[in-house]
């Protein structure tokens, strides 16, 4: 009796959901069951349909208007599926990971007459023994980054750099890892590239936790002037503190300044619109723990200066 619970229990799962035609192997984002006319629109119309949305291939008669139009959609384009297929291997790699993780727990390669769970897995996924074991901490890595937040993490895309990084929020907690992030960034774009590379990533890593301690010179005695006192070595909390104003000026500032905010909007509206909904929520978390600070850099100065009893 019991087995027949199960067995239809198991078909009522294996029944067609409502939205059985979605792929789940392509981002939502690009699924909306909208029809794009022309491909003289930007990557989303007003209801936030992209190009691409169904599993849509374009062609070339999708790429018209002038030649700077053409080239802006090609670019922008390669940039959203590029982006696209990035999300839908993290996709793949997470939900591969959560079924290992319970087949492994529950030792279900038993149940398949194997000993060894690494060795099941890789036969089940076609792949070498070694390569279970990192997707799995690929996928322990992608969840760590994802603290990080949306517009943070989505430049994660190697997992080189997903390593480094789940590495700092582990060593060096999560708002050192923001501050890595975040100058990576700039640091990236001054190079002309579109996100920062593990071996910047970690440099900058390096950076933040290294006191800065004066280059010790050699010097004649009788000939040169006294040597000036060492420079003060700034504490790695002070220097991400340093870091954050900075990137505040460069990152925040100057895209909400009107004429910048209105070419956003010209060019995307929808999408500029959610971005400032979510900055505006960020400051406001950012509020709280700056007024929070504050208070605490009063108190202790008051502490500082108050005649000692």
């Amino acid at each position: 009796m019991s087995g027949n619970k199960l067995i239809a229990a198991g078909s009522s799962r294996l029944r067609k959901a409502a939205d059985s035609s979605v792929d789940p192997a392509v981002p939502a984002e690009l699924q909306k069951n909208v029809t794009v006319p022309t491909a003289q629109q930007a990557s989303v119309d007003g209801s936030g349909a992209s190009v691409f949305a169904r599993g849509r291939v374009l062609s070339a008669d999708d790429i018209k208007g002038t030649p700077e139009e053409q080239l802006a959609f090609v670019t922008e384009r390669l940039h959203e599926i590029d982006l696209a297929g990035k999300r839908a291997e993290d996709f793949t790699v997470l939900n591969k990971a959560v079924l290992l993780e319970v087949a492994q727990q529950r030792e279900l390669h038993r149940v398949a007459g194997h000993t060894n769970f690494a060795v099941w897995a890789a036969g089940v996924l076609d792949i070498e023994p070694k390569y279970v074991f990192e997707l799995l901490q690929d996928a322990a890595r992608i969840r760590a980054i994802g603290e990080l937040g949306p517009d943070l993490a989505q430049h994660l895309t190697r997992a080189s750099a997903r390593k480094v990084m789940a590495d700092v929020i582990a060593g060096q907690g999560l708002e050192a890892a923001q501050v890595v992030m975040t100058e990576g960034l700039a640091q990236a774009a001054q190079q002309g590239k579109r996100r920062p590379t593990a071996s910047l990533l970690a440099s900058i890593a390096k950076e933040l936790t290294k006191p800065s301690i004066p280059e010790q010179e050699t010097r004649s005695e009788i000939s040169d002037p006294p040597a000036e006192p060492p420079a003060p070595v700034t504490p790695a909390a002070v220097a991400a503190l340093e870091r954050a104003v900075s990137s505040l000026k460069e990152r925040v500032y100057s895209p909400l300044a009107p004429g910048a905010v209105q070419a956003a909007l010209d060019a995307d509206p929808v999408s500029t619109q959610n971005h400032l909904e979510q900055l505006e929520k960020d400051v406001r978390r950012v509020m709280k723990r700056l007024t929070a600070a504050t208070r605490a850099a009063a108190a202790a100065t008051e502490r500082s200066e108050a005649p000692a009893g």
